[in-house]
């Protein structure tokens, strides 16, 4: 609270009355800058603060015009406990149409994740032991939700490719239908049976790393401990409109998995075994690139024999691949 000297009454020597009325008026604008209760102060001046004591902490008030609007009381601290949401639309109707940016904040480094509450529903944390942000998601998934974490060429994105109908199957040696249990599809079981599988290369793909084209299979029949199942392919990489089907073919690595031992996984229809062949992303003749159109062509490169496994029933195949740290696949 500010102080002054007393005013001088002496009828001979003191103030005169307007100069008293002046100074009078003077301290009473000031202590309306000074106003503190539980309720703000009537006829409130512009620009005038109020403490509301009745908060814990107190909370400061100044009686300001917002968006060219009635001057109210606008909160104005303290900072770490504030009243009500932070606005940063500057249009009067809240369209959102050209908002402030919220300048060095960052999300609330925690060591553990609070628990999940609706009162917290949408609350960010940065959780400091291992880098992970997480969502606290409440009225949809019950807890929190780790948000997507991308590593370039370790977080991999994966597109399952088709294997429904006999589209795709070679004309003269095609793969055979069988079912396994509760699982349908296709019977390798000869070395010259083939399948091609077409595919777009994802707009996500990373671009600088060699995509994975696995095939999920079990067994046609019992085999041996240790036994190898072996594929072979080739690739081809089409531009839209610029390259022809009948382009020259890039030969795949042969790719080899080994069934190992338990008694279940070398049954018949023991497994699933999953054998993953790799694309060459930067080929000379076929490159992969995002939006290209592939066609892969798939064969067991053995087919039973000393330590081969026989036919195998390949009733999944998708693309796996290195993404970028956007996630959007069109």
């Amino acid at each position: 609270m500010p102080t002054w000297a007393p005013l001088n009454d002496d009828p001979n020597t003191g103030d005169s009355i307007p100069v008293a009325f002046l100074e009078l008026e003077g301290r009473t604008l000031a202590l309306r800058t000074c106003f503190i209760g539980a309720a703000p102060p009537a006829s409130p001046q512009e620009g005038q603060f109020w403490a509301d004591n009745t908060a814990s902490p107190y909370r400061v008030f100044q009686y300001l015009r917002i968006d060219a609007g009635p001057a109210s009381w606008q909160p104005v601290g303290p900072l770490s406990r504030l009243p009500a949401s932070i606005n940063a639309d500057p249009s009067v109707v809240d369209d959102r149409l050209a908002p402030f940016e919220f300048k060095a904040l960052r999300v609330e480094n925690r060591a553990a994740l609070p628990a999940a509450s609706p009162l917290n529903s949408g609350l960010l944390v940065y959780r400091v032991g291992d880098g992970e942000v997480w969502f606290a998601d409440l009225p949809v998934s019950g807890s929190w939700k780790g948000l997507l974490s991308i590593t370039p060429a370790a977080s991999f994105d994966t597109v399952e490719l088709a294997l429904e109908g006999d589209l795709g199957n070679d004309a003269v040696n095609p793969p055979t239908k069988q079912r396994k249990g509760a699982l349908e599809g296709w019977l390798f079981d000869a070395v010259a049976e083939k399948r091609t599988l077409a595919f777009v290369v994802p707009k996500n793909w990373q671009g600088a790393t060699d995509a994975k084209l696995r095939l999920f299979q079990v067994l046609g029949q019992a085999q041996l401990a240790g036994d190898d199942i072996e594929w072979s392919g080739e690739v081809r990489t089409l531009i839209p409109g610029q390259e022809k089907v009948t382009k020259t073919a890039t030969l795949l690595a042969d790719a080899v998995t080994d069934i190992g031992a338990d008694v279940e996984g070398i049954d018949d229809g023991g497994g699933p075994h999953v054998t993953e062949l790799v694309i060459d992303h930067d080929d000379a003749a076929n490159p992969l690139s995002a939006g290209c159109l592939v066609l892969a062509t798939v064969w067991r490169k053995t087919v039973g024999g000393a330590g081969k496994v026989g036919g195998t029933v390949v009733f999944r195949a998708d693309l796996a691949y290195a993404q970028r740290p956007r996630h959007e696949r069109a």
